[in-house]
């Protein structure tokens, strides 16, 4: 899938993504015109979204920078645009700085997650009170604790042979 990065042509304050080829029409995001893609000027495309993403906010902000009106009009930002240094798969300078290639955070596991690994790490089996320990070490509260288990219970996923001990099923 292709996008690219236009300009309404209609209030000149909103550059947004579209699909390439995907329809006959958009609406821009600001003023709700009805605009025609086919007659709309593609200042950016590329299969790569995070590309397309920071060109959009690179463009976006020319027009921020004008007061309202973008210099898109401009001849200057034409050269602007073509003059940076160009990177791999047809990233330019000014927009390679604003790609995100931060580490993404890994997702926080759920309370019951985190209960199943521990039980699994010893053999299907635990004391209550060992199990509790090591979930409260890995920040979930007691009565989280408690109801997350009483639910895995419920579920069929646990069951307590005895009652001081708790087993996988």
């Amino acid at each position: 899938m292709t996008y690219g990065v236009v300009v309404c042509t209609k209030c000149r304050q909103h550059a947004q993504i579209i699909e390439i080829d995907s329809s006959k029409t958009t609406h821009c995001q600001k003023c709700n015109a009805n605009l025609k893609t086919r007659k709309l000027r593609v200042f950016f495309s590329s299969d790569i979204l995070e590309e397309v993403i920071s060109v959009r906010t690179q463009i976006q902000a020319q027009i921020a920078e004008s007061g309202g009106t973008p210099t898109l009009k401009d001849r200057n930002f034409d050269s602007q645009l073509q003059s940076f240094q160009k990177f791999g798969n047809g990233i330019d300078e000014k927009s390679a700085c604003l790609i995100d290639n931060r580490k993404t955070q890994k997702r926080k596991k759920k309370p019951d997650e985190i209960i199943l690994g521990i039980l699994m790490e010893n053999n299907n089996r635990m004391s209550i009170e060992k199990l509790k320990e090591k979930v409260l070490e890995m920040d979930v509260g007691e009565e989280q604790f408690e109801d997350v288990v009483k639910k895995l219970k419920d579920a069929g996923d646990l069951y307590s042979p005895s009652n001081d001990v708790i087993r996988i099923v």
